[in-house]
């Protein structure tokens, strides 16, 4: 018997088993037209083609040249140019405004780096860039491109910013549709969603796809208000960081980014431009909320809640081993973390960061702690009990402890203040795990084991972001796309961790997945992980990522999407498609 012949229900149950009982199907791929088209194929579109393409487009259609190529041998090489490139391109700020450069260039080859100096080689290839890219400006150019896409047969790839840890911004023989110059702004204090005659009008901002967190949080202030941001400024406000769930600095108080999304605009998989709300194409609302980017459509821009603007209190904290045993810190450790929930439930909220102290060579726990619309006298009396206990028999002659509080008078004065624009590193690996009540305190031998095990090699720090509670949880009954296991989450704990070089690639992902994730899912084994913020190889990822709703998910990816035109790494229904190395992408024999 034919798939094809199959009832609904029992295909539905073959392609969940297909997704549940893999990390990822290496199966042998089917050939022909079941592959994208490439560049060396006679399926490829002429010069013609993309020359109508450039015209529907209104001239945004650009072909890819690798800045890098000023610093390689050839007609393109220019000393000074290169200099200068090498000065810049390590910044997000260069990368975001590049149509053509990602935060994580080692997952698509890193084409044509830039050097200091004159590199050695060539610069004649692009891996994993695309060749054209469509600089939209418009939503109708990111319809003509998604259609162009579509009607050849070729990759399709979404680049806003570039700043996402998976390769999922950029890939081989593609097509991308670049949306960071998606930069309209308006604020409203009465929105409500088209076709919701009923809703309750609410003050919102509609944000181009391109938009940064950099500029919208000042122009929020500028109204009096305050949004739902991420913790970087060069993240694009409504791309993957949106899509994905988006966590905060103030999810606490407010909940995920993802919470605070009235309405959608689209371009679908078909090339049609749609609205999605509650009211309108509400099955593209519940899935682009939290389902994921660059999967169901290519979203032009976004409508999001704003609030009235709130001072912030921050308490700096610090613990620092001051003896050589490490036992000790990690039991420490260990106690700080069961503190976690009742600190999260009291409405603080932040950052945390376990790290070896270069000066001292110790261990050391850093965290900048918050408040929204709080006191100094209120969190510090909140964080007096670590303090009492680190001052105890146990602990007294190993820990030493420090903090110091700041306010700032808006929400926008804490974000200028606090957060700074990046430069990228190498290929980084993000092992994670959403860490619940039960996780943190149920157990706490098992916790001070589970951080010291897996401290040592290819290990940077642990990140801990204080960004549940509350304030995420009240939205557990919205029907959402999102992983629910976000609603029980307090801590979203990521071991950093990463590689330089190719010779180390393979130990650092085999860490990550059987070392790291491995005791992270032990520690909390019932829970989940952030699909934007998670190890590249991990094991199982549709139910780490989506847990319940990935079903849903990957049902409503085959209706919208059955031709696969978009494509991203560990993204809904992506287990159908095997990306080869010369970089074909095909479609999984079983698919």
């Amino acid at each position: 018997m034919k798939l094809g012949e199959l009832s609904a229900s029992a295909t539905h149950l073959l392609t969940s088993l297909a997704y549940l009982t893999s990390t990822r199907v290496f199966v042998e791929a089917t050939g022909g037209a079941a592959c994208k088209c490439r560049p060396s194929e006679s399926c490829w579109p002429d010069s013609r083609a993309w020359s109508r393409l450039n015209i529907t487009t209104n001239g945004a259609l650009l072909k890819t040249v690798p800045p890098g190529i000023v610093c390689y041998p050839g007609p393109a090489y220019d000393k000074g140019a290169c200099e200068e490139l090498f000065k810049i391109s390590k910044y997000h700020s260069w990368i975001a405004q590049s149509p053509f450069n990602v935060m994580q260039p080692g997952w698509n080859g890193d084409p044509c780096p830039p050097t200091n100096g004159t590199a050695n080689g060539t610069c004649n290839s692009l891996l994993g860039d695309p060749v054209y890219v469509v600089n939209a400006t418009d939503p109708s150019q990111v319809e003509a491109g998604v259609k162009f896409a579509r009607k050849y047969n070729i990759r399709l790839i979404v680049k806003n910013t570039g700043h996402e840890f998976l390769g999922r911004s950029s890939g081989a023989h593609s097509l991308s549709i670049f949306t960071h110059n998606l930069q309209t702004v308006e604020f409203a204090e009465r929105f409500r969603p088209q076709g919701c005659r009923r809703a309750q009008p609410h003050s919102a901002v509609t944000v181009g796809a391109g938009v940064q967190w950099k500029d919208l949080v000042p122009k929020a202030d500028e109204q009096g208000k305050l949004v739902v941001s991420g913790g970087n400024p060069t993240v694009g406000c409504v791309g993957g960081f949106l899509q994905g769930g988006g966590h905060s600095p103030i999810s606490n108080k407010y909940g995920l980014a993802v919470d605070q999304v009235l309405e959608f605009k689209l371009v679908t998989p078909s090339g049609k431009y749609i609205t999605a709300n509650e009211c309108e194409n509400s099955d593209y609302y519940w899935a682009l909320r939290g389902g994921g980017g660059s999967t169901f459509g290519v979203v032009t821009s976004a409508t999001l809640k704003t609030y009235p603007t709130q001072h912030i209190t921050t308490a700096a904290q610090s613990f620092n081993l001051t003896s050589d045993d490490t036992d000790v810190f990690w039991d420490w450790m260990a106690y700080v973390h069961s503190e976690i929930p009742r600190l999260s439930e009291a409405g603080v909220m932040g950052y945390s960061y376990i790290f070896n102290d270069t000066s001292t060579q110790k261990l050391s726990w850093m965290a900048l702690l918050t408040t929204v619309g709080g006191s100094t006298d209120e969190i510090t009396q909140l964080l007096d009990p670590l303090y009492a206990n680190a001052t105890s028999e146990k602990y007294k002659d190993h820990i030493a402890s420090g903090q110091s509080n700041v306010t700032f008078p808006s929400f926008a004065t804490y974000f200028s203040a606090v957060f700074r624009e990046d430069t990228t590193r190498g290929p980084t690996l993000l092992p994670s795990r959403l860490l619940d009540g039960r996780a943190l305190t149920e157990d706490p031998v098992l916790l001070a084991a589970t951080l010291k095990k897996m401290w040592g090699p290819f290990v940077g720090a642990y990140l801990g972001h204080l960004v549940g509670g509350p304030g995420v949880s009240q939205y557990k009954n919205v029907d959402m796309a999102l992983n629910p296991a976000w609603r029980r989450t307090y801590n979203h704990l990521i071991v950093g961790s990463g590689f330089d070089t190719d010779a180390t690639k393979d130990v650092a992902l085999d860490y990550a997945k059987n070392v790291f994730e491995y005791n992270l899912r032990k520690l909390a084994p019932d829970s989940g992980q952030y699909l934007n913020e998670a190890a590249y190889n991990s094991e199982g990822w549709q139910q780490a990522n989506w847990g319940e709703n990935y079903p849903r998910l990957f049902t409503f990816k085959n209706k919208v999407d059955p031709d696969g035109v978009l494509y991203c790494w560990n993204c809904v229904g992506s287990e159908k498609w095997v990306v080869g190395e010369n970089g074909s992408l095909c479609r999984a024999s079983w698919a």
